[in-house]
């Protein structure tokens, strides 16, 4: 009794040390979630570099839930915007990493009724969320580590 106490202790542990934040930093680890593509992306440079184009990497995990995420990670390798559509919302704390308490205090100052719209925009987070049962999308991104030149509107 008391090794399996042990184990599953030591599981938990271990599953809680798989799951890190996404959202301005490494790609998240959903568990048994399947990478269906990993595309790397190229954008046209600002006005005064032409020449030089940033590249970006959009990586598509499709939950148990059926739930689809993308994460948009820069050159180094930064997650600087996310993506979410699908039944389910996914695991927004593991998401978001630690701008998941602005959107938790955003939601909180809310009024209760018509709660199936939350929008947060700040200088360092933009979120939107909005959705309900079997239909939840939402996107987030950091606005100073978006590369020079990205359109939040291609999030998709």
């Amino acid at each position: 009794m008391r090794r399996a106490f042990t184990l599953m202790l030591f599981l938990s542990l271990l599953q809680g040390a798989l799951a890190w934040a996404a959202l301005g930093s490494a790609p998240s680890n959903f568990g048994t979630a399947t990478t269906q593509s990993r595309q790397a992306s190229r954008l046209a440079a600002t006005a005064t570099a032409a020449s030089s184009e940033a590249v970006y990497t959009v990586t598509q995990s499709t939950l148990d839930s059926g739930t689809v995420v993308r994460e948009y990670s820069d050159a180094g390798g930064t997650v600087f915007a996310v993506s979410w559509s699908g039944p389910t919302l996914p695991d927004l704390r593991t998401l978001l990493g630690d701008k998941f308490a602005v959107m938790t205090s955003s939601a909180a100052k809310r009024p209760k009724a018509g709660h199936s719209q939350l929008a947060v925009e700040q200088s360092d987070v933009v979120i939107v969320s909005n959705g309900h049962m079997r239909a939840f999308t939402g996107q987030a991104w950091i606005p100073g580590a978006l590369p020079a030149g990205f359109d939040t509107t291609s999030i998709e």
